[in-house]
């Protein structure tokens, strides 16, 4: 076996013989240490690549310490030419004690080689000096002495390290396949190979790892004895278990083939009454056919199990070769929760139906997946193609292009978090969905960036709590509006609010412009156009809407909020205070009123004209389809307006061009509906013989727009009339 340490078989060197920078710091800081530290000498090996450094270290040491480190050890340090890596350190005393912690696993048990620092060089090296490292090697034999090296929040040392390891899924996984390096990892996959899996829980040993490696049953068997554990008395039961079992279900060549990973889990003692658990896992190269003759059971038909003779020869044993691996639990909901902090967030349990698997949908759902959070029903009717993996979660275009995007992506979650369980799809328009399986969901998510599915949530889907999120034409901007739990402002009011607040606010009035060199074609079709928005501008947004959507599940409350992305790559937030409205029915209309802006707004502006009538224009949006508008906003009366104590005429000054405004700022979704005017005190709010001349007339353009005539008259207190189609509300 090559051991890790070789005596040097160069010559002995003097001080200004040194090629090692390394080496050089070393032995130039000695001096500093006022003989508690002593060159006794230096050399090389044959090929001149490392350099010895032997020294004597009088360490501040009690007179009885808890471990023996004595007060004068003679240690080598050894460097290495390419001067990056850290010198190594070995005690040379022969009865230097064996498996202190902070010791570094040899492929022989002296000398032992001391680990002084938890960080490689490659973060050391920009703090590292000759002194630095002569200190840190006193100060590892001062507290070793005490037993205080050990800090009280670290983790003990295991008992023996692993070089790879076996990553443990489902406990029905039945094979494992050969990854890359020294892992492996069990799957469901037949095509794999058959194995084992054991688990065993020996007494609890003291902690330090074990300083040798071991190759082969013998040695672990040997390894165990040393420390008081009979490994094999452990091992017996669990391997009679097996051939019990295989007997019992008739099992076939391949069971008594398998091979065998033994996981052990092996208490390590922090104080008297205080162990903490550690685990390792032995690949053994022996099956379990094999293994049953070793502890001397003879497989009789397929029905006996009979006993011959234990055959646990030092021969037998080394000759079954072992790999020490970690056991690594694969990456389940459970672990995804723990990796990123989540297992205890409000919500985590929920049923959530998420709407739209487009760009940003697809790396929100992606984010949480991530998190473990949640169990999800994906809904969208579109497909995977070229351009779309630019900003989609998916990555894989060779085995996803041309699939359903909701299809593909909970494929890959599903696998991700090896629970098929988590996500299912849904290859379907929203309307074409079974309605419960939204209705029996903790909260819906529209991503979509569809009005039409939007207004659908609202008026099809009653129960869940509904949440829409989008980005703005240019994806510099990401809108969300979100539901109260109880319903009380819904999304179709809450997206009218946001268009009104667009035209109020200076800073959003660009919000929803999008140039024509914004769009790109990918196909030959109407439709088939698609926008210039960059990955970065995605990775922002999604996870700004998965971090916010976690949190709207710990409150009640309904949100419109904006964040901005600016050139300098800071984010603004904006949030507004929701409005509240006022609903009132005609025939089969539904008319909504914002009472918090618009009634304020034409209050106010009625008790300052008084005793004048005075009105204005009715800006909002009509849904024909629902049968149902919404009056979010008003322009006021303009300066050539007439206005007298009965009388009022609203005049065109600026009114075009204030339409025309809101048009363009919100993208066509706010227009105008109609008229509103005021009575004087103590009037009725019937329609006068003027007012029914004007409806006449507002009858017969609304006709030509598609939508009804709608007039407002105001009165006393905030009182109000609506007059739609010739009936009054």
């Amino acid at each position: 076996m090559e051991q890790d340490y070789k005596d040097p078989l160069g010559e002995e060197l003097d001080v200004d013989k040194l090629k090692n920078e390394h080496s050089k710091q070393i032995v130039s800081s000695i001096s500093a240490f006022d003989n508690t530290i002593k060159l006794l000498k230096i050399s090389n090996n044959d090929d001149e690549h490392q350099e010895f450094i032997y020294i004597n270290i009088l360490p501040d040491i009690p007179n009885n310490p808890i471990n023996d480190i004595r007060q004068e050890e003679s240690l080598v340090i050894v460097t290495s030419i390419n001067n990056q890596n850290l010198p190594k350190v070995y005690a040379l005393r022969n009865d230097f004690p064996l498996g202190l912690p902070h010791t570094n696993i040899t492929k022989d048990k002296r000398p032992v080689s001391l680990c002084l620092f938890e960080e490689t060089f490659e973060e050391l090296k920009h703090n590292w000096s000759g002194s630095v490292f002569l200190q840190s090697i006193k100060n590892w034999l001062e507290l070793t002495a005490i037993n205080a090296l050990h800090q009280e929040d670290q983790h003990l040392e295991p008992f023996i390290i692993g070089n790879g390891g076996m990553i443990m899924g489902n406990n029905t996984h039945r094979f494992f396949s050969k990854l890359s390096g020294n892992f492996y990892k069990s799957t469901d996959d037949p095509v794999k190979k058959s194995f084992h899996k054991i688990f065993i829980s020996i007494t609890p040993l003291k902690n330090g790892v074990v300083h040798q490696r071991v190759d082969n049953l013998f040695d672990l068997i040997e390894l165990f004895n040393s420390k008081g554990v009979d490994f094999k008395a452990f091992l017996k039961p669990r391997i009679l278990e097996l051939g019990e079992l295989g007997l019992g279900l008739n099992k076939d060549r391949d069971f008594w083939e398998a091979t065998l990973f033994i996981n052990v889990q092996i208490p390590i003692i922090r104080y008297e009454d205080q162990t903490e658990p550690t685990f390792i896992c032995f690949k053994v190269d022996c099956s379990l056919g094999k293994m049953l003759n070793m502890y001397g059971f003879a497989i009789l038909g397929t029905k006996d199990i009979h006993h011959t003779g234990e055959k646990f020869s030092e021969e037998n044993l080394k000759a079954i070769e072992i790999e020490i691996l970690n056991p690594i639990p694969d990456l389940d909901v459970e672990w995804a929760r723990k990796y990123s902090g989540t297992e205890n967030s409000k919500g985590i349990d929920n049923k959530i139906s998420l709407v739209g698997i487009g760009a940003l949908g697809s790396q929100f759902f992606m984010n949480l997946a991530r998190n473990g959070f949640g169990s999800w029903n994906l809904i969208d009717k579109d497909f995977l193609l070229p351009h779309n993996f630019i900003r989609h979660a998916s990555t894989n275009i060779e085995k996803h292009t041309s699939l359903n995007k909701a299809e593909a992506l909970s494929k890959q979650a599903n696998e991700l978090l090896s629970d098929n369980d988590f996500s299912k799809s849904f290859p379907l328009s929203v309307s074409s969905l079974d309605k419960t399986i939204l209705e029996e969901s903790d909260i819906v998510i529209d991503m979509s960036t569809s009005i039409g599915v939007e207004r659908y949530l609202v008026n099809e889907i009653e129960g869940p709590r509904k949440l829409s999120s989008f980005l703005n034409p240019s994806g510099t901007d990401l809108v969300m509006l979100t539901e109260d739990n109880e319903g009380v402002f819904p999304l179709d009011t809450l997206e009218v609010q946001y268009y009104k607040e667009l035209i109020q606010n200076p800073n959003l009035t660009n919000h929803l412009e999008f140039e024509q060199s914004g769009k790109i074609r990918y196909a030959r079709g109407c439709r088939d156009i698609t926008s210039k928005i960059p990955q970065e501008n995605l990775s922002i947004f999604s996870g700004i809407s998965a971090k916010n959507f976690k949190k709207k599940l710990s409150n009640n409350t309904a949100d419109i909020e904006i964040w901005r992305l600016d050139e300098l790559q800071s984010v603004k937030h904006f949030n507004f205070t929701i409005d509240n409205w006022h609903k009132v029915s005609i025939s089969d209309w539904t008319v909504l009123i914002n009472e918090d802006h618009l009634l304020n707004i034409i209050s106010r502006h009625r008790n300052n004209k008084l005793p004048n009538e005075t009105g204005g224009v009715l800006i909002g949006t009509v849904d024909t389809y629902y049968k149902k508008i919404y009056i979010a906003h008003t322009i006021l009366s303009p300066k050539d307006s007439i206005e007298r104590p009965t009388l009022f005429i609203r005049g065109i000054d600026g009114v075009s061009g204030e339409l025309q405004r809101i048009s363009q700022i919100t993208n066509q979704n706010l227009k105008y509906l109609g008229e509103w005017h005021s009575h004087p005190r103590h009037c009725s709010l019937n329609m006068s013989g003027d007012d029914k001349i004007q409806f006449a007339e507002l009858t017969r353009e609304a006709e030509l727009n598609g939508q009804p005539a709608l007039i407002l008259i105001l009165g006393d207190s905030g009182e109000f009339q609506i007059y739609l189609n010739n009936l009054k509300i």
